[in-house]
């Protein structure tokens, strides 16, 4: 206690007992002026009176009265309830001063076994009966130059109703010449009860004694539990003060120096959340004061604390050490300044232990921070008006056991933390701004780190905002978007490859640390990643994410409102797609729902999530629903690019079931689509009610066993085929077409092993059968059906490659199975060349040899050929060109009859030659005809032609 402190109390009760002893020694002097003959019942009556003229009750006796002495008994107040009882009261008077007027003069007073009553309530001390009498002589100035007179108390005990409580003490005094030398007071255990406090106090010692111009004083108490309202306590606790000064002279200004020193050690403690044993606080200070007004006390002060088994939530430590120095002064602008040094040594389990699933950076922060070394240099605080400040002009190490160090340092206005070592995950955080309140510590700044956390492996976190640490927590309000890059999201089979997005703050703190785990709360944008599991890549994600781990389990709830999926598959399975929904995370089980829509909105497809973190075993299953396309609407190439050889217009109802299934050892997929009379104008023609079911066993590779059937009621091509169906499969990278069959001209066209590759660019192959096939219509519907006129039921084989746009045909063979006619005009026959023979009737001349007439004879026998036997080889050239290579047996058989007439002269003088003659009909032919045609431009005319033919333009 400091004196500035000490000096009202101890003069309030020096003048306090001073009064009660000067008034009982007046009282009992009253008898002095009665009859010594009659003294003991004249000078009891005379002190009653005199006491009941002030008003105040009271009873008295005496056993011995003399000239300069006398010994009593008193009692004031009422006879049940006393304020004051003195056993005994010996007073030592002069009666000197009663010649020069200055009345009698007490010279010593000695209270043996006094008790006093007395009340001290709101700041107001009250003696009971006695107020009036201690009121009077406090206000009667003493005479100058007179002595004050000797007080002793003796085994005196003082009752005090207090507002906090009954204190009950025994207490000895010595007062001489108006300066208390000596004090000892014991008080016994109470309770005090006060706004916020609830305390039992055990017994206390306050002892004082004055050595010349010295005053020292002790006080010494037990505290046996004190609790208060915010939930600080303390229990079995020992204070102890101590104070040397300068005795105070307080008639007038003059400059008071002492030292003071103060001891606070308590068994345990509890405050602010914390919880401590072994606690030992002490100070000691130098202080200086001069009793003026508004004068202020100054001192040096020097701090000491150690405790164990300190505890704040997951804090733990074991040993804490600091020791401040300064100084500090009060009056208008008091201050407290000092400065100094921290250690410790402990853990803090608020990450909990390492679990499964932990990265090692995280496995190496946890063991860092359970055991640890923790030192403070150049520690600095201050308090005013203005509140705390504390500030660190020295490094901050935190060293754990396991290796490696967080360092804190000074760098400029704020500080530089970072970590480095013992597996620590790298970190470099500018901290900008730290304030400290009874709640905890808050830090502002910017962080860049690089970990692994959670399902998140090799992340690189950029983020800036307040760190706020208080109750063992700590977390982290953003006041920008943190950006995130990862080498991976480690979600089993399904994980995210180089996932990357911005988490921007919401309501809550990004990252709260603490409690045995931590949680991440955000809203998520421009989320981006490879899922290499389903050969998809993710982009343009936005949405609501949380992320906890507590006690090793981990929880999540993603909210996605937008997303972008584009496909990563060498062969192009789908078109990029958006999806929405939820994601979930709950004791170890995924769960999701995502709705999938085309960029436009459309809705596509609703895909449901499951996944067993424990087993790793899950599954998404994708569900369609009807899908009805339309004209102008949605189109099958808008989900899909396999559906372009369904060309376009199309028109129908689809409907795809099936999903993926995993487990830790390898995944597996299947699915099944729905044709139900679609119609769509292809690259041959307008297709009519194709259907059928596709199943597939894989869609990752697209995979569908041989034997998937679908029918196609008619194909409107140049050779219109009715009753069409196809055996397909899948392998992954092909389609494979076993044997397509349609019927075509009143025979059957046959599509044999034909592959299509899935991969844009790859050539396809098959083989084109004919089976009794009808070529009129073929022929008709051609280029160059207005020159040439076929009719000829053909069987055969084409084999074909197709790539870039071109057909190329190797082996082709083609021959007729019923006699049939063949009419080519001049003008289609180019660069002909024919050889064979032709017989004439019996009536015609014999033959006579000559190109010209004979090139001339095969124009004929083509424009007007009824054949028994056609057969055609068709390959492509080297030059591109297809050749067909012709061989036709028949007879020359034009619509009216025709003969040769040549006289014999003629024939001997040849002059037949060079002539046009007409070919007699029944002239038989046996021809072979080689040809050439551009197949390559012949097909991008008629495509573009049935293109032409379907469009707007060309309805109109």
């Amino acid at each position: 206690m400091t004196e500035a402190a000490a000096d009202p109390v101890r003069a309030r009760a020096g003048r306090v007992l001073a009064a009660i002893a000067l008034a009982l020694g007046l009282a009992m002097l009253m008898l002095a002026l009665g009859l010594y003959a009659a003294r003991r019942q004249i000078a009891r009556d005379a002190v009653t009176g005199w006491l009941r003229s002030k008003g105040i009750a009271s009873e008295s006796s005496f056993q011995e009265l003399g000239p300069g002495r006398l010994v009593g008994r008193l009692r004031v107040g009422p006879a049940d309830a006393p304020d004051l009882t003195v056993e005994r009261a010996e007073v030592d008077y002069s009666l000197a001063g009663l010649i020069a007027g200055q009345g009698v003069q007490v010279t010593s007073i000695r209270l043996l076994g006094p008790v006093l009553k007395a009340r001290f309530r709101r700041g107001r001390f009250s003696a009971g009966a006695l107020d009036p009498l201690i009121d009077e002589f406090r206000k009667r100035p003493p005479r100058p130059g007179a002595p004050s007179p000797r007080i002793e108390i003796e085994h005196g005990r003082l009752v005090l109703d207090t507002d906090y409580g009954l204190l009950r003490a025994n207490a000895d005094a010595l007062i001489e010449n108006a300066r208390l030398v000596r004090l000892a007071v014991v008080t016994q255990p109470m309770h005090v009860a006060a706004a916020g406090l609830q305390a039992d106090l055990g017994s206390a010692t306050l002892e004082a004694q004055a050595r010349g111009d010295r005053l020292t004083a002790s006080l010494g108490a037990r505290l046996v539990h004190a609790k208060l309202k915010q939930g600080a306590a303390l229990q079995d606790g020992t204070l102890t003060l101590a104070l040397d000064a300068a005795y105070p002279d307080l008639s007038r200004a003059a400059i008071t120096s002492g030292t003071a020193r103060a001891a606070l050690g308590a068994a345990t403690i509890q405050a602010m959340g914390a919880s401590g044993k072994s606690l030992r606080l002490q100070a000691r200070s130098g202080w200086r004061w001069t009793r003026a007004a508004a004068a202020p006390l100054t001192g040096d002060l020097s701090l000491s604390a150690t405790a164990g088994d300190v505890a704040a939530a997951e804090l733990r430590l074991a040993t804490l050490a600091a020791d401040l120095t300064g100084g500090y002064s009060t009056g208008a602008q008091p201050s407290v300044r000092l400065t100094g040094s921290a250690d410790a040594r402990g853990g803090w389990g608020g990450l909990g232990p390492p679990a499964k699933g932990d990265s090692l950076q995280i496995v190496a922060l946890k063991r860092a921070l359970r055991a640890f070394r923790a030192s403070v240099q150049g520690l600095q605080m201050a308090l005013d008006r203005s509140g705390a400040q504390a500030r660190l002009a020295g490094p901050a190490r935190l060293i754990p056991d396991a290796g490696g160090e967080l360092r804190l340092m000074p760098r400029g206005a704020g500080y530089r933390l970072t970590a480095a070592g013992g597996g620590l995950p790298a970190l470099a955080a500018d901290i900008h701004a730290v304030s400290v309140s009874r709640g905890g510590v808050a830090a502002t700044g910017a962080v860049k780190a690089a970990l692994s956390i959670g399902p998140l492996q090799d992340g690189v976190y950029d983020a800036a905002g307040e760190l706020r640490i208080a109750g063992g927590e700590a977390s982290f309000l953003a006041s920008r978007c943190a950006e995130l890059t990862a080498a991976r999201l480690d979600l089993g089979a399904n994980s995210v490859e180089r996932p990357s997005a911005a988490f921007c703050p919401t309501n809550r703190p990004l990252l709260s640390v603490g409690r045995g785990g931590w949680s991440l709360a955000a809203r998520a944008e421009r989320a981006a990643g490879a899922v290499p599991s389903l050969k998809a890549r993710l982009s343009d994600g936005a949405g609501l994410v949380r992320l906890a781990d507590q006690g090793g389990r981990l929880s999540a709830s993603l909210k996605v409102s937008g997303a972008r999926v584009r496909d990563a598959a060498k062969a192009e399975r789908f078109r990029p797609l958006a999806i929405s929904g939820a994601v979930k995370l709950a004791r170890d089980l995924w769960t999701g729902d995502l709705d999938v829509r085309l960029p436009k909105g459309a809705p596509v497809a609703h895909a449901a999530l499951r996944q067993d973190a424990r087993s790793g075993e899950g599954e998404v299953r994708i569900e369609t629903g009807a899908l009805d396309f339309r004209s102008g609407g949605l189109q099958p190439t808008d989900i899909t690019p396999l559906a372009q050889s369904l060309g376009s217009a199309v028109q129908g109802r689809a409907e795809f079931s099936g999903g993926f299934h995993w487990t830790p050892s390898g995944g597996t997929s299947r699915g099944e689509l729905k044709l139900a009379q679609v119609d769509f104008k292809s690259a041959i023609g307008a297709v009519t009610n194709l259907s059928g079911d596709i199943r597939f066993t894989s869609l990752d590779p697209l995979t569908a066993p041989v034997g998937q059937m679908v029918r196609a009621e008619r194909i409107a091509a140049a050779l219109p085929l009715s009753d069409v169906s196809a055996s397909l499969a899948l392998d992954g990278e092909t389609l494979r077409v076993a044997r397509a069959r349609g019927s075509a001209g009143g025979g059957a066209l046959i599509v044999s092993d034909l592959d299509v590759p899935l991969a844009a660019g790859e050539p396809i192959r098959g083989a084109l059968l004919f089976e009794g096939v009808q070529l009129h219509d073929l022929v008709e519907a051609s280029p160059f059906g207005d020159r040439v006129d076929l009719d000829a039921r053909v069987s055969g084989r084409i084999p074909f490659e197709a790539q870039g746009g071109k057909v190329r045909i190797s082996g082709g063979d083609l021959h007729a199975v019923a006699p049939g006619r063949l009419s080519i005009q001049r003008a289609a026959l180019t660069a002909l060349t024919a050889q064979g023979s032709a017989q004439a009737s019996s009536a015609a001349a014999p033959p006579v040899a000559g190109a010209d007439t004979f090139s001339d004879f095969a124009y004929q026998a083509l424009e007007n050929l009824a054949f028994r036997s056609l057969e055609a080889r068709v390959d492509t050239r080297p030059d591109g060109r297809l050749g067909v290579l012709f061989h036709i047996v028949g007879y020359h058989d034009p619509p009216t009859h025709q003969e040769i007439t040549l006289s014999w002269w003629d024939l001997v003088r040849r002059r037949f030659l060079g002539r046009k003659l007409p070919l007699p009909s029944g002239t038989g032919v046996d021809l072979t005809l080689d040809t050439t045609l551009n197949l390559d431009d012949l097909l991008s005319d008629y495509a573009e032609f049935e293109r032409l033919k379907g469009s707007g333009q060309v309805q109109r």
